[in-house]
């Protein structure tokens, strides 16, 4: 009611004139086909500042348990977490604009087109994840398919996310991954790799997607994510790895798997499964070694990692093409692809894949550039832009990072769809294919860890 709302008056109605002195009743239904009614505060310490709050109450199914709202974890009712916000704003406001000079003045000084990117992407990044807390006390961070299938805790997305988590709270990390393993644990999860997600938002009870069948899967794909997403936790979060030690079991059987399967993958689904299945995927190949050297890392068994390093070498040898790069697949000699997979051999320190290779795709990506970026592979001219950004990462090549900053930039700035910072686009017409407001431009702070 208006009534709450200090300095309004005229019983509810607004005397603001600001908008071609048209005046809106603040106690009537707003009616979103025409415009939006002021709300304005004149008390002076809080000038220029209006709180608007809801209270999902129970937002998040999980497992058959309905969750809290976050905030009742520290405020015993929603009245008492609003006046807790209002009261401090000024200690807040001042904490965020600290923290918005820090990270506007580490991007800037990689590039002025990477801060303008990174200060677009951060808060997309963040709020499409829902924080809440499961029953044994654990932070649950999961993210929402916003504009796709409304997959919910999606490890294929969370895997591009992570850059962002990693150089700020880790733990947020482990509580996106938390909702797979406990699923992938459960009587209800069959198969011996990795689950694909826990739900469809809200409702976290399992895996609706496909409706679960096996050709729907992506079985190398969210193994190797798990794996890499584990070591990158460790290495982020001062040696982490509670969650692996945890789940021994599991983590042992994904592993093997990977070796068994991994290597040259039947046709199957990877996270750009919008492009569709494909065999013997040289990239998804890629993830599965660095997925087994991981694995290495977290257990400290060293066999494993000499396994993985055994596979580099075969890779570089099969995957080559009869270009400067490497294949799309193992069997198609013409084809490329980006081979985004291959920034953990460097972030990770593991060094099992060469200079010369990771040199040479630097080179194919700059030939194949357009002005609005790089093609994710031969097969069509759109692009991934956390991929892209990614790209960066498998060598440190200045030049290229900067081409790739500037085909980002003249995609935002000059593409005709003005929707939410999209994933998917098309590089030579910057028109989005699909994907908007999602959780992996988290990505693009990859040059930031």
């Amino acid at each position: 009611p208006p009534s709450m709302f200090s300095g309004i008056k005229n019983n509810g109605r607004s005397t603001d004139t600001r908008n071609s002195g048209r005046k809106f009743p603040l106690n009537k239904a707003y009616n979103a086909h025409s415009e939006a009614p002021y709300l304005y505060v004149v008390k002076e310490e809080m000038s220029g500042v209006i709180t608007v709050a809801y209270d999902e109450i129970k937002p998040i199914e999980y497992f058959h348990t309905q969750l809290d709202e976050y905030y009742t974890k520290y405020f015993g009712s929603f009245g008492e977490m609003v006046n807790a916000a209002i009261k401090e704003y000024p200690e807040i406001k001042k904490m965020c604009n600290e923290f918005d000079s820090k990270l506007m003045a580490e991007a800037s000084s990689l590039s002025e087109e990477y801060e303008y990117i990174t200060s677009l992407a951060y808060r997309q990044a963040i709020a499409a994840h829902k924080l809440v807390e499961d029953t044994e006390g654990n932070i649950i961070f999961l993210s929402k398919e916003d504009d796709s299938n409304g997959c919910i805790g999606t490890l294929d997305v969370t895997y591009p996310s992570i850059p962002l988590f990693l150089k700020y709270n880790p733990e947020l990390v482990k509580g996106m991954l938390r909702p797979i393993i406990k699923y992938a644990k459960s009587d209800d999860w069959v198969y011996d790799f990795t689950p694909h997600d826990v739900g469809r938002y809200p409702i976290a009870n399992g895996q609706v997607y496909g409706n679960n069948k096996l050709h729907m899967q992506m079985p190398v794909e969210e193994a190797g994510n798990m794996l890499l997403c584990l070591a990158a936790v460790k290495k982020y979060k001062n040696g982490d790895t509670e969650l692996f030690d945890a789940n021994k079991d599991l983590m042992e059987k994904w592993v093997k798997y990977l070796i068994e399967f991994g290597y040259d993958p039947a046709n199957q689904l990877c996270t750009d499964d919008f492009a569709g299945r494909l065999a013997r995927n040289c990239n998804l190949s890629l993830k599965a070694i660095l997925g087994i050297a991981a694995y290495a890392d977290l257990s400290g068994d060293v066999s494993y990692m000499e396994k993985a390093k055994e596979m580099a070498k075969n890779w570089e040898i099969d995957a080559k093409a009869d270009h400067v790069g490497t294949r799309l697949t193992f069997d198609n000699g013409d084809g490329w692809s980006m081979k985004y997979n291959m920034v953990w051999d460097n972030i990770l320190g593991y060094k099992i894949f060469t200079d010369d290779v990771k040199k040479n795709e630097i080179k194919v990506y700059t030939e194949k550039m357009n002005r609005y970026g790089v093609p994710l592979d031969s097969r069509a001219l759109f692009t991934k832009i956390d991929w892209l950004m990614w790209s960066t990462r498998i060598w440190d090549d200045k030049e290229y990072f900067d081409k790739v900053c500037k085909s980002i930039t003249n995609m935002i700035n000059e593409t005709t769809d003005r929707v939410p910072l999209t994933d998917w686009y098309y590089t030579d017409t910057a028109e989005y294919r699909a994907f908007i407001n999602r959780t992996v431009v988290g990505g693009l702070f990859i040059n930031l860890i």
